[in-house]
């Protein structure tokens, strides 16, 4: 059964955002808020610092709590994801699980990272995990009355508009982001209890401060369609996540692990060959191992543990270090096994001449075709052995890929 009608389809993409009243019965909200409390007190809420009911403080429960049925419940309901689905497009994704406690005297929303607007703001962000996909929308649910002494949340109709995604000569897209002083007036959009509003990513939108004297909870997961993966990488869900979602909602969490992502390399593109580093293992040339120009991770991702998904900044240096090459910005391709632990890679295509590089004393670079990609895996010369794997999910032209940048570049000044 289809929870959307075609006129509220039409409202979604007119207004950029729809809204289904009453989608939870009170049941089924005592049911997640259940669970919301429970892994709060259990202390798995962030900010660690804070224990509930500290006042004045937005407590998060993140994409690990999933593992508890009642919030498996709220993340796989079969009318939320058949809504996201037809508005998207395409089979969703679960992006991100954000549940939202605010006590009272908590704020409201902080500003666009872009500093055009002081508390309202849109979610499409280079540098963030969920956000820098180029398909993906938010499903709010919110576990009681959104009134104007708890902080209403208000939207910005039609303002998903004046946002463009742009086709680059590469093949990868980039956005041109809207600016707040363009953007409609804000309006209430008077959630209730149980109510389910979608709204498009480029939405603007804002949540006021907590000036009642009960708690301000709700849902705020975001899901994106199957082909538009997040530029920047995405932040895992761990195996018991996956675990504890039906077979059927299995789909909605491809990417999970409990191996840590430690190693990152970067798929380099120019002129339909790709660039390789090798490190002899003697004078005979036949005898080397070639693998993608990367490396380890670097203490300015490590300390980002929430948006760990973007290790762009350590693949910048150690590319730059190693082959002398400045990467602005590049586009996630998916993470591989190497070893016990988890390499994330990343593509760049470089337009214009060869770049001039440079290399260590013990190390050679080589621009090698798709064709002699597999001549060496035949001559088991590539270090890790995924790498025609990487290069044929590269050149599958059916994902809308889009920039991801590191946070030092998107957002200058933050750590």
């Amino acid at each position: 059964m289809e929870l959307l009608s075609e006129k509220q389809v039409e409202d979604f993409h007119e207004q950029g955002y729809v809204i289904v009243p009453g989608l939870l019965c009170d049941e089924e909200i005592d049911r997640i808020t259940s669970g919301v409390m429970r892994r709060i007190h259990q202390g798995n809420a962030i900010p660690r610092s804070q224990s509930y009911p500290a006042t004045a403080v937005r407590f998060t429960i993140d994409r690990g709590n999933v593992e508890d049925p009642d919030l498996a419940y709220i993340a796989t309901h079969p009318g939320i994801i058949n809504a996201a689905e037809t508005l998207l497009g395409n089979p969703a994704i679960l992006s991100a699980f954000v549940c939202y406690l605010k006590t009272p005297g908590a704020k409201g929303t902080s500003g666009d990272y872009q500093g055009s607007h002081p508390t309202a703001h849109q979610d499409y962000k280079t540098y963030h995990h969920a956000g820098s996909s180029l398909n993906w929308l938010f499903a709010i649910t919110p576990l009681g009355d959104l009134d104007e002494k708890i902080g209403p949340l208000y939207v910005s109709p039609g303002s998903h508009k004046l946002s463009r995604i742009r086709k680059m000569k590469n093949g990868v897209h980039h956005v041109e982001r809207a600016q707040a002083e363009k953007v409609a007036p804000l309006v209430n959009a008077n959630l209730r209890k149980g109510d389910l509003l979608l709204m498009h990513m480029f939405c603007w939108h804002e949540g006021g401060p907590n000036q009642a004297n009960r708690d301000r909870i709700g849902v705020y997961n975001k899901f994106r369609a199957a082909n538009a993966p997040p530029a920047c990488g995405p932040n895992l869900f761990n195996e018991s996540v996956a675990e504890a979602l039906t077979i059927d909602n299995r789909c909605l969490t491809p990417h999970h692990s409990d191996r840590d992502v430690t190693n990152t390399r970067l798929l380099i593109e120019h002129d339909s060959k790709y660039l390789m580093v090798s490190h002899s293992r003697g004078e005979d040339a036949c005898q080397d191992s070639w693998e993608l120009p990367g490396g380890n991770l670097r203490k300015v991702d490590l300390k980002r543990p929430h948006d760990a998904g973007n290790v762009i900044d350590s693949l910048e240096q150690n590319v730059c270090e190693q082959t002398g090459i400045e990467v602005p910005w590049m586009t996630y391709i998916g993470d591989y096994a190497e070893g016990d632990t988890l390499c994330r890679i990343y593509a760049h295509p470089l337009t214009g001449k060869k770049p001039n590089m440079k290399c260590n004393a013990d190390q050679r670079t080589e621009w090698i075709s798709a064709d002699q990609f597999n001549q060496f895996a035949k001559n088991r010369q590539l270090a890790n052995g995924y790498e025609p794997q990487v290069i044929d999910q590269w050149l599958d032209n059916s994902y809308l890929r889009g920039v991801g940048e590191s946070k030092r570049r998107a957002r200058p000044g933050i750590t």
